[in-house]
């Protein structure tokens, strides 16, 4: 099966039927330009069946609303209520505003109530999902889904968008891809997921060493790097067909790629124990070379404009963070707290960088803008946190973490809430996540 088969929703005969168009008072339920922002109760039971008589497995009628509940949680901006709160006894009660009591729901806190129903028809999932205001006892959103079996999640995931969007004004990023290297056994290999869901794509397959991927800003290509003859060179896949072709052309070792907006590659290449950024084409010819230091030039991030890259530098003794223009000219200092600051990457906001800094033999996450003001810290675990990366909307982090006893990738809400595993259907320790800045339906 080709690739973009496979990356791409497979719900070849999904209904997106709009059931209501939204709230007609225009109301705005959750501000998120807000710095502190009201977290709304939220219900969701178990689905229930369409057709009289009918029944699921419990992966259907119960794994469902549970992922749909965890999805809304790691946005920051629900309470997800126990449904061992829930007053509402009758496993087959209805999902339409005359059917349901909602005083019920009132009377545990819930604010907001997600109603589903299901129906399977041989290898066809059905599923009617509905969103209701509590308080005014109607719906805001309704749609309706019908695909295969097997693209459950996908379903869940884009509703959920519909509701981020209905809710916010701005449509989520549930269904977005995160790549991400697993290692098992001594090997290492690229794969994917689709934030919001478990099932992943294995990019690469050889029995060798692949890291450091970085997603095209169209979502379309994957750089990396791997050892595969031996010695670490830069590699471009199409993600519509899984070609791969090979970008290294100056000698030396090749260390954390990412494109640029119009689609070339920043990259630092490290010769006689010095390393310094290039800009290469597409094709891995040098456009231009950005520093000409001796010492450590590596990691570099480029702003939202394109003017702009991050990087890290020890010219001033120990690796702290810079930035500069895409000419190479007018370097300025960002960091200087912390004896080691790393792993930088611009919010696609524009308005600040997220970073690793190590203190106390410990690693832990930062935001600062870019201007060096404004420092924060988001994680303090006893443990490792690291590799961090934007969400496309910039309002969630994915990154690496240690806290759990293995090397495993995590989400966060820009401001540090809301720190979880992400679900992953694969063994391994998982490192070095990217995030692909469109959302690949």
């Amino acid at each position: 099966m080709k690739l973009h088969k496979v990356i791409g929703l497979t719900i070849c005969l999904l209904i997106g039927l709009i059931l209501s168009s939204g709230p007609a008072s225009g109301r705005v339920y959750i501000d998120i330009n807000q710095p502190f922002v009201r977290k709304i109760p939220l219900a969701a039971p178990d689905f229930v069946p369409l057709k009289s008589g009918g029944s699921a497995p419990v992966s259907i009628s119960q794994g469902l609303p549970q992922m749909l509940s965890h999805n809304l949680d790691l946005t920051g901006l629900f309470i997800v209520l126990d449904k061992r709160t829930f007053l509402e006894v009758n496993k087959k009660a209805g999902i339409t505003e005359g059917k349901i009591n909602f005083k019920d729901w009132l009377m545990i806190g819930s604010e907001l109530l997600i109603k589903g129903a299901y129906d399977i028809t041989g290898n066809n999932l059905t599923l009617e999902l509905r969103l209701f205001d509590v308080f005014e006892g109607r719906m805001l959103l309704g749609k309706r889904y019908t695909s295969v079996l097997k693209d459950g999640q996908a379903m869940i995931t884009r509703f959920i968008n519909e509701i981020m969007l209905i809710l916010t004004g701005e449509r989520g990023v549930f269904g977005s891809a995160i790549a991400f290297v697993n290692k098992q056994d001594q090997n290492k290999n690229i794969y994917m997921v689709k934030f919001g869901q478990k099932d992943t794509i294995k990019i690469t397959n050889n029995r060798s060493l692949n890291l450091s991927p970085a997603f095209s800003h169209d979502g379309n290509e994957l750089a990396y790097i791997s050892y595969k003859t031996r010695k670490p060179e830069l590699y471009v896949r199409r993600l519509s067909d899984g070609r791969e072709r090979k970008v290294s052309s100056p000698k030396g070792l090749y260390i954390s790629p990412q494109f640029t907006p119009s689609g070339a590659i920043l990259v630092s290449i490290s010769q006689s124990n010095y390393s310094n950024i290039y800009l290469l084409d597409g094709i891995g010819r040098i456009k231009r070379q950005l520093t000409r230091l001796w010492g450590i030039n590596i990691s570099p991030t480029i702003s939202p404009d394109g003017k702009r890259f991050a990087f890290v530098s020890d010219r001033a003794g120990t690796p702290q963070i810079y930035t500069a223009s895409m000419t190479g000219g007018d370097v300025s200092r960002v960091t200087f707290e912390g004896e080691y600051n790393t792993d930088p990457e611009w919010s696609p906001r524009a308005d600040r960088l997220v970073y690793v800094g190590a203190h106390g033999g410990r690693f832990n996450i930062y935001t600062i803008k870019s201007d060096g003001t404004d420092r924060q810290q988001l994680t303090s675990e006893e443990a490792d946190d690291t590799n961090p990366c934007w969400s496309p909307n910039g309002r969630l982090i994915v990154f690496t973490s240690t806290r759990l006893g293995r090397s495993m990738i995590f989400t966060m809400t820009a401001n540090g809430e809301r720190q979880r595993p992400l679900a992953l259907s694969l063994p391994g320790e998982q490192s070095s996540p990217t995030w692909s800045p469109v959302i690949l339906d």
